[in-house]
């Protein structure tokens, strides 16, 4: 007990601290991914909310760019009644939204900048090249996460689309780089860079914390485990006890004939095979007795079911006290038939038997019911010795006899040899 004990506690704790290393690893993973994913959406916003207004602006100042007093352009600032195009307009968005300090940078980038702002309105590192190669319009947006200034970040290309006011600007304007272009061409990207490392204390106290119970539940529940070990080892055993007399009672229920509360068919044809398939010669000579009662739809139909059952049970217990004990095994086959498997018999102890069981059956009184008559018709073979043959040839000789006795008027037993020859078919 004390062993068995010890080596549950050993095991527990082993499993305990491995599910703590797995733990510290799984909390800081998800704490790096919650943290990617809270930038990723971030970025995301930004980058959707740029575009939006860009695209909203773009929409709006289509119908100025006609009047007569007003100018939409890229240099517009110190000029009366001027105001920025949508790129500008885009390109200052980001960076009023941009915040060095914190690592929150929005870079608004064309594939094909004005010559104004070639140095800048182009793409100025790797990421942005790679973003612009990889944009498409069933991929419209671009992550990777890099190191930038030592500092881990995240970086969001989202794809930045031609609409008509675009199209029609840029394929007329004299400075455009580009006059071809068309609805839905991608003409750059924005680039929006979000710290990984960076404003996330409360989320980190807040997974150490979760980790900090989480452990301490573990160490609880782990002793509360030990405290118990030993009363769950003593209710198993209790319960396995049970279960042991429980299932005892169910094989007999699944062997046992509800009624007579002999042997059923089941267990006469496993006794019966196991006879044979054991090759069990210490059994032989091995008599079988097949006997059935005689005319007894007739008692049901005249006397009903429940009559007919106690005849049935007078039957069983009357055969049952004349067979040699330890030696016999009695079963129900059928509805008012039955079997008797006899082990290392002699014929005439066999012949014997068989009278004794014609008069217990003859003998047989019904309370209540005194002209009732019971009979019974008997075939019988005896085997000494065993072949390939299987046990139902066997019975075939003792049915056979018993057809044979019911022809020549029943209440009677006739008794054929085993031979192995013939049976066979």
């Amino acid at each position: 007990m004390k062993i068995t004990q010890t080596h549950a506690i050993a095991f527990f704790s082993v499993i305990f601290m491995l599910m703590a290393s797995i733990s510290l690893f799984a909390v800081q993973k998800f704490q790096y991914s919650t943290t990617t994913l809270l930038a990723s959406r971030t970025a995301e916003v930004i980058a959707t909310t740029v575009n939006q207004a860009r695209i909203s602006y773009s929409a709006r100042i289509a119908k100025l760019r006609s009047h007569p007093d007003i100018t939409v352009e890229a240099l517009y600032h110190g000029k009366p009644l001027s105001i920025p195009n949508p790129t500008t307009f885009a390109i200052e968005l980001g960076e009023a939204v941009s915040n060095p300090e914190t690592g929150v940078i929005v870079h608004t980038y064309s594939r094909y900048p004005f010559k104004s702002r070639a140095l800048t309105g182009g793409p100025q590192d790797k990421f942005q090249h790679d973003a612009l190669a990889h944009l498409t319009t069933s991929q419209p947006v671009f992550e990777r996460i890099e190191e930038l200034d030592k500092r881990q970040v995240l970086r969001h290309a989202e794809a930045i689309f031609m609409e008509q006011s675009c199209v029609n600007c840029h394929n007329t304007h004299p400075n455009s780089p580009k006059k071809d272009w068309q609805v839905g061409d991608i003409r750059g990207a924005i680039d929006v860079t979000v710290p990984l490392n960076g404003g996330n204390d409360k989320l980190a106290a807040i997974v150490r914390y979760s980790y900090i119970i989480f452990m301490a539940f573990s160490v609880i529940s782990l002793l509360g485990m030990f405290v118990t070990l030993k009363r769950t080892h003593q209710q198993s055993r209790e319960l396995d006890k049970k279960v042991k007399i429980r299932t005892t009672i169910l094989n007999e229920m699944a062997y046992t004939d509800s009624l007579t509360l002999i042997a059923n068919r089941r267990s006469y044809e496993e006794f019966s095979d196991n006879i044979i398939n054991q090759n069990c010669q210490n059994s032989l000579p091995l008599a079988i007795i097949i006997y059935d009662l005689d005319h007894f739809k007739q008692i049901n139909d005249q006397y009903g079911h429940d009559v007919g059952d106690e005849c049935l049970i007078a039957t069983v217990n009357a055969v049952s006290s004349i067979l040699p004990k330890g030696n016999d095994f009695h079963a129900r086959i059928g509805g008012e038939e039955f079997a008797i498997i006899l082990k290392h018999v002699s014929n005439e102890e066999l012949e014997q038997i068989i009278q004794r069981v014609l008069e217990s059956v003859r003998k047989v009184k019904i309370p209540k019911h005194a002209d009732i008559k019971i009979t019974c018709s008997i075939g019988s073979t005896l085997a000494i010795e065993f072949d390939e043959s299987t046990i139902k040839n066997i019975v075939k000789t003792a049915d056979d006899a018993l057809f044979e006795a019911k022809d020549l008027g029943r209440n009677r037993c006739i008794h054929k040899p085993y031979n192995k020859k013939q049976s066979k078919c």
